[in-house]
């Protein structure tokens, strides 16, 4: 059982943790030098965190909120209170006078979570919001991501919220855990916003793209993770009891995708673009069809520059549906002219 939460340390679909060696031998290979860098879907932020531990300078950017609450518990360089986030986490922990029935109890047990598990992590997170005043930003963050973190590792789930399990949540004790922060030499640049709209304005040395190619939406597999951090206390409808989403949906999920990271990539100042790709169009499941095809992406990256394609075996997700044999990752590295 963890003792402490760290960033790698999270169910999530996609993450490029195990593929970090496979980035730096591709980085090295091409005697690739940079000093600045952009995540644009940066996901867990692995990748920034690996990049920031290299003392670069990163930019990371996603659209959903809370990864955007990670991102500023874990890789900022603000300043928190080590003793401020112990009082609050023993208090979590220790005290149940503030814990009562709640949104989260009333909209979510019996589903994603036990009744008193819900009611645990809606009563943290309304205290948390009460007391926001008296934190700084990182200190709020920090907190709000013990919770999330916690409670994403006994939710009833196969690892993300598309839906909960047939059988009735288990009732477990949640402890909320510190974070384990380090320090890094350059404060990042985090945002949460739709990557094309902020490409124009980036300009570093390389650039990952890791968007999603199937139809299968980010927000819809963390929805309750996003309706906790948002904690707008929006209605939820379906049986998977989901709330309005639209604008978070990502248009790389669409049957446009190609058109928009076309568009992502003329708008770039970069000197190298590296792009991580899977080979899910031949899965068997059509929601992890690839909206993007590999000619597609040669293609279009070929016209920009020099460029290069590497592969690894790579463990695919599997949710039931979406086996296969053969499942590669690769990077396409871009020289551009």
């Amino acid at each position: 059982m963890y003792k402490i939460h760290k960033i790698q340390n999270r169910r999530y679909i996609g993450s490029k943790i195990k593929l970090l060696p496979f980035i730096d031998k591709v980085l090295n290979s091409e005697k690739i030098n940079f000093n600045t860098c952009a995540d644009l879907f940066a996901g867990t932020g692995v990748v920034s965190e690996h990049f920031l531990s290299q003392n670069k300078k990163v930019y990371i950017n996603d659209n959903l909120f809370s990864n955007y609450i990670f991102y500023n518990a874990w890789l900022s360089n603000k300043k928190y209170s080590s003793e401020k986030i112990s009082k609050w986490l023993d208090y979590y922990n220790q005290s149940t006078d503030y814990i009562k029935d709640n949104y989260f109890s009333d909209t979510f047990s019996g589903t994603y979570f036990s009744y008193n598990n819900a009611k645990f992590i809606g009563s943290v997170r309304e205290h948390l919001e009460n007391i926001k005043k008296d934190l700084t930003e990182r200190e709020f963050c920090i907190l709000l991501s013990s919770l999330l973190y916690s409670a994403d590792k006994i939710a009833n789930t196969v690892g993300h919220y598309e839906a909960f399990l047939s059988s009735e949540p288990i009732e477990i004790k949640i402890k909320l855990l510190p974070l384990e922060i380090k320090r890094y030499k350059y404060q990042p640049i985090i945002t949460c916003q739709n990557a094309n709209v902020i490409a124009k304005d980036i300009n570093v040395d390389l650039t990952y793209i890791d968007p999603p190619y199937n139809a299968r939406q980010y927000v819809n597999f963390y929805h309750i993770l996003e309706n906790i951090a948002e904690w707008k206390k929006l209605s939820v409808s379906g049986k998977t009891l989901k709330f309005p989403r639209n604008e978070k949906k990502s248009d790389y999920s669409k049957s446009k995708a190609l058109h928009f990271l076309m568009d992502l990539v003329a708008e770039l100042k970069t000197k190298y673009i590296m792009l991580s790709y899977n080979n899910t169009y031949q899965a068997n499941s059509e929601a992890s069809n690839n909206k993007i095809k590999f000619n597609e992406i040669v293609n279009l990256l070929s016209g920009f520059g020099k460029l290069k394609i590497y592969d690894s075996d790579y463990k695919f997700f599997n949710s039931g549906k979406t086996f296969f044999d053969g499942h590669k990752e690769f990077l396409f590295v871009c020289k551009i002219k």
